[in-house]
């Protein structure tokens, strides 16, 4: 008869169901808990302080998207312009450039990086250490190296090379010489007394300036302050303020410093233009102002006639025009040797500065300026190979060549004025030949001094105005907020603390629900009856500090004053109601697979049934994996039920009485047989159930499991009620399920489950019964 209906799959969630499983792991958020703020107590702590330090610059713009004229500002001299402006984008790549930061760093000694030992990490201490390592630099400098020091008084101290073992004591102001390195600790007076040094250890390291300018480029950010605006917030991370603060007004006024040192030195070229041709014309004007004075001494002659007048007027105004064209082609043959020495555009005399308004000239000049420009920016970051650089180079000479182009044009039409201006020059000389000789001469003499005392007038008058400019120079980039800390960055306490959540309560809740859903054991009655529709006999809690079967210690009375006993006994109650027309209920106990606690749970039923005074037997069929004697604490050395198969014994021969309860005897395996399932189905078995139903009231056995081998499947026929044990947490639901689909365990008649191992601080053992003074309580938890 089939008694067995097995129950489809349900995909349900019930999440109040899943909440208490889960509670059962309560414990693992304590540890995670106090495990994560440990690991956070400790990383806030050693973790080195970094503040976010920044300082704003404002880089002008390029007018019309390209290099402007040089002029210095609106406010500059008409006819002379110098400098020009910078894009901001070249701005920020010289501003951050190695070239930059390894002159700040130079600038602001860097070399050497102090240390204080604080509890947990070395803090560094830049312009309040106690000493200063003075490096010689004409022996071997130790780059990348770092010293540990300790002192030993006040003014001796302990030196160890990180690393090598090998101390040793030294004085301050004394050489400290080695094979790998040579320097002096001198003591720096103004820190010296502000701190207890020799209580303290230090340590100090001697750097690599190219490893200090990767240190110090990685951490520089640049953020525009404002959309479209040209204010450039410049930020760096760093352990120690003050260091940071220097570095950043450092670098800050260096690109401020550069962009005007650029001006400067065209105005300087120019100025330096200009007094090496004053240099020539005032020779020469003296020399002429000398022949006219002796001239006039030695004839007796202080002025010329109103015709002569006339002459020189016209020949003032010639030579005027001639000395600005002269001056033209001295400055279109300089530009000329300049481009094609392949020198720095950045640095040449502009076409303003010379009164050249020649606009193609002056395009073309203001191209290739910019080009350089992009160039030098570049260079900053990048070597000649690189394809941007040589995109520039070939524009570079493409714009050269069409300067040189321009300047052939405009030195044709000069020299073509030129010889114009001398043509009529020449003519007035035939005028002046007219006149008697001696007005001649002295009209010739004071010609000459006219034309010298122009150009020299002309020239004086473009230093003034190059001297002017230059003074009036402004740089392009100016500092709008000094450097200053804005915030710490690390430790971060927010951080902190979400690393506090994350481990301690967001952790152990993921790991929890995935243990509680991928775990596929049988956790309570609800997943056997998901399975199959069987009667649950009882559940049997689980007493971590009990080990002893029926937990309780051999020699105790067993009056059952525990929760197991009380489980045990509900079991015993649930039996009674499976009538049979016998004198002797037969019990069978298996489970699913080893390991689930049939042995311990046929034992302690059979112990429960004797306290009745019950004549109780328990048999000991699993003859495979015996381990009754185990759990009853019992030493068997002789021979069992597999010697009454044999017929090498009797009942009598292998019954041993319990050595806690006279009314329960107990029959144990013996020895291991070849074929225990053959033995089993052998007319033997009937006999022995026959014989044992006439001594006993209640006969109790301990099958091997069901799911593993067909012993207990042999001795379902012969009980009363078959029981299969299932262990809370340790009989997989799978199995469970496939054993209970077999067509054969479908048939087994009155099929019962007992759920064994359910903790007892499970909410269905979440109240305790105790039994004293009389009275009977519950107490909850």
């Amino acid at each position: 008869m089939k008694n067995l209906d097995i129950v489809e799959n349900d995909k349900s969630f019930d999440l109040k169901k899943v909440f208490f499983r889960a509670l059962r792991y309560w414990y693992i958020f304590p540890i995670f808990f106090i495990v994560a703020v440990a690991i956070a107590l400790i990383a806030y702590k050693t973790t080195i302080p970094q503040y976010q330090i920044s300082t704003q610059v404002m880089i002008s713009e390029a007018k019309d998207g390209q290099t402007g004229p040089a002029g210095v500002s609106d406010k500059a001299l008409p006819g002379i312009m110098l400098g020009g402006y910078s894009h901001v984008e070249n701005q920020l790549i010289i501003l951050t450039s190695r070239h930059q930061i390894e002159k700040t760093i130079r600038e602001l000694d860097f070399e050497v990086s102090y240390y204080e030992k604080e509890l947990l990490r070395y803090q560094e201490i830049y312009m309040a250490s106690p000493f200063k390592v003075i490096i010689d630099s004409s022996e071997v400098v130790p780059r990348g190296k770092t010293f540990n020091l300790v002192f030993t008084s006040k003014d001796k101290f302990e030196l160890e090379l990180d690393g090598s073992g090998k101390k040793k004591e030294y004085k301050f102001f004394e050489k400290i010489i080695e094979p790998n390195f040579v320097f002096t600790i001198i003591p720096v007076e103004e820190n010296i007394n502000k701190v207890n040094y020799w209580d303290k250890s230090y340590r100090f390291t001697i750097n690599h300036i190219s490893s200090l300018v990767s240190h110090f480029k990685g951490k520089i950010f640049l953020d525009q302050v404002g959309f479209s605006s040209s204010i450039v917030e410049i930020s760096i991370h760093e352990n120690n303020i003050a260091k940071g603060v220097d570095f950043l007004n450092k670098l800050a006024q260096n690109s401020v410093d550069y962009t005007l040192d650029k001006k400067n030195q065209i105005a300087l070229n120019t100025i330096e233009f200009i007094e090496k041709q004053l240099i020539g014309v005032a020779d020469s004007l003296g020399a002429a102002e000398s022949i006219l004075e002796n001239f006039r001494s030695s004839n007796v002659v202080m002025d010329v006639s109103f015709q002569g007048q006339m002459i020189i007027t016209q020949s003032k105004e010639l030579e005027e025009q001639r000395a600005a064209l002269m001056a033209k082609l001295d400055y279109y043959s300089y530009l000329s040797d300049y481009i094609n020495q392949n020198r720095d555009l950045h640095e040449v005399v502009v076409p303003a500065s010379m009164g050249i308004e020649d606009p193609i000239l002056t395009g073309h000049i203001a191209q290739l300026s910019q080009l350089n420009s992009e160039r030098s920016a570049l260079l900053f970051n990048a070597t000649t190979q690189n394809p941007n650089i040589a995109r520039i180079n070939a524009s570079i000479e493409n714009v050269k060549n069409n300067i040189l182009e321009s300047l052939r044009s405009v030195i044709a039409a000069t020299n073509l004025s030129l010889n114009d201006i001398n043509n009529r020059l020449v003519s007035l000389s035939q005028d002046i030949r007219k006149l008697p000789h001696t007005e001649q001469r002295l009209l010739n003499i004071e010609r000459t001094r006219q034309m010298n005392n122009e150009t020299y007038t002309f020239l004086l008058n473009k230093l003034t105005e190059a001297q002017l400019a230059k003074a009036a120079n402004r740089p392009d980039n100016e500092i709008i907020e000094p450097a200053m800390v804005k915030t710490q960055v690390s430790p971060d306490l927010t951080k902190t603390i979400l690393l506090i959540f994350v481990l301690g309560i967001f952790l152990p809740a993921i790991i929890i629900f995935v243990i509680v859903f991928t775990n596929d054991k049988v956790q309570d009655k609800e997943d056997i009856t998901s399975i199959a529709q069987l009667p649950i006999i009882g559940e049997i809690p689980f007493e971590r500090n009990k080990t002893a079967p029926v937990n309780i210690e051999p020699g105790q009375d067993y009056h059952g004053n525990t929760i197991l006993a009380e489980a045990f006994r509900s079991v015993r109650t649930s039996l009674g109601y499976y009538a049979n027309d016998k004198g002797t209920k037969v019990i069978l106990i298996t489970s699913t697979l080893p390991g689930e606690g049939k042995s311990f749970c046929a034992l302690n039923l059979a112990r429960s049934f004797a306290r009745l005074n019950k004549r109780t037997l328990l048999a000991e069929y699993d003859m495979r994996r015996p381990s009754l004697a185990t759990q009853a604490g019992i030493k068997v050395d002789g021979p069992g039920l597999s010697s009454y198969y044999t017929g090498e014994a009797k009942i009598e021969d292998i019954m041993m009485r319990d050595r806690e309860n006279e009314n329960l005897s107990v029959i144990f395996a013996g020895f291991i047989p070849p074929n225990p399932a053959e033995l089993i189905a052998g007319e033997a078995t009937a006999r022995f159930m026959e014989e044992v139903s006439k001594k006993f009231d209640i006969v109790i056995i301990d099958t091997p499991p069901i799911g593993v081998v067909a012993d207990a499947l042999l001795l379902t026929s012969y009980a009363d009620v078959n029981i299969i044990t299932v262990r809370h947490n340790t009989t997989p639901k799978p199995v469970l399920r496939m054993n209970l689909m077999d067509e054969k365990v479908k048939n087994i008649p009155h099929l019962s489950v007992l759920l064994n191992g359910i903790p007892s601080q499970s909410r269905e053992y979440n109240y305790k019964y105790s039994y004293g003074n009389g009275k009977y309580f519950a107490d909850a938890k």
